[in-house]
């Protein structure tokens, strides 16, 4: 493999790496860090464009054994880790990746409208990137491709989101949804399901309710839910029945549950 040896600190080739506690260039730049060998690894093997991986000098043998020759490896004494990205590093591998050109809503649900088992995932204002990484890795594990950002969520390729999700959002289509009157006109005009995920009342009982066609999942904020606006305008409201007081589940947890019974359970009852 043939590295490329940076001599300088300033080298622009490490711009996309550096101050990386302090400066989030994924919002502006196009481009997304992931951080670590596995994610790196995952990175690689995704359809994301890798601009280049930065290497610690000493995983400079690891990283033989596994980077491709054709992809632009820095390499960089250990003693400029820290001062380069702004934090104490110890994994030894990051990699800046290319976003890519994701699906519109339209045409998403337009090919939705014709399968009845499509299951797709609505997040709004799900602002803590922990949970949004949990969120995106409960929909791979549920085999829920389409996933659609809507307005006040997390950057679902920051390096939280991606350590979280343990880059099980390379594998999913991202797609904006800013605006939500329009995204549920869509989903009328192509007779796709949005089931709200609720507390409040009028709402139906997970267990009891039966899918009849392709259906959206719609996940709220932490601390709030959705919006009652966004419950009005969706098809169904359903509730997990929680015991001993419990009021509330974590946002993760709660999708896990709506996830499983919609995909695994309810498509098949």
């Amino acid at each position: 493999m043939a590295f490329i040896r940076i001599e300088s600190i300033e080298d622009r080739r490490l711009d996309p790496y550096r101050q990386l506690r302090t400066r989030n260039l994924t919002r502006y730049s196009q481009r997304f860090i992931a951080e670590s060998r596995p994610l790196v690894q995952r990175l690689l093997e995704s359809t994301y464009q890798t601009e280049s991986v930065l290497v610690d000098e000493q995983y400079v043998d690891e990283a033989s054994t596994w980077i491709p020759p054709e992809i632009d490896t820095l390499l960089v004494p250990h003693d400029w880790v820290e001062e380069l990205l702004g934090f104490h590093f110890h994994r030894g591998f990051l990699g800046c990746g290319i976003r890519k050109q994701q699906p519109r809503v339209a045409e998403t649900l337009l090919q939705a409208r014709h399968h009845e088992a499509w299951t797709g995932l609505l997040a709004v204002g799900v602002q803590d990137p922990e949970n949004l990484g949990v969120l995106l890795r409960n929909a791979a594990a549920f085999g829920i491709q389409d996933c659609f950002l809507g307005p006040g969520t997390a950057d679902p390729l920051s390096r939280r989101v991606l350590r979280v999700s343990m880059g099980t959002a390379f594998k999913l289509r991202l797609i904006e949804a800013t605006d939500l009157s329009e995204l549920f006109e869509t989903l009328r005009e192509n007779r796709v399901d949005s089931i709200a995920t609720s507390l409040q009342e009028p709402s139906e009982s997970l267990e009891s309710f039966r899918r009849t066609g392709p259906s959206l999942v719609l996940m709220g904020n932490e601390a709030f839910g959705l919006p009652e606006e966004v419950q009005k305008m969706a098809t169904y409201r359903l509730k997990i029945g929680m015991e001993l007081g419990t009021d509330s589940l974590n946002v993760g947890v709660a999708a896990g549950i709506v996830m499983h019974y919609l995909v695994r359970i309810s498509a098949t009852s």
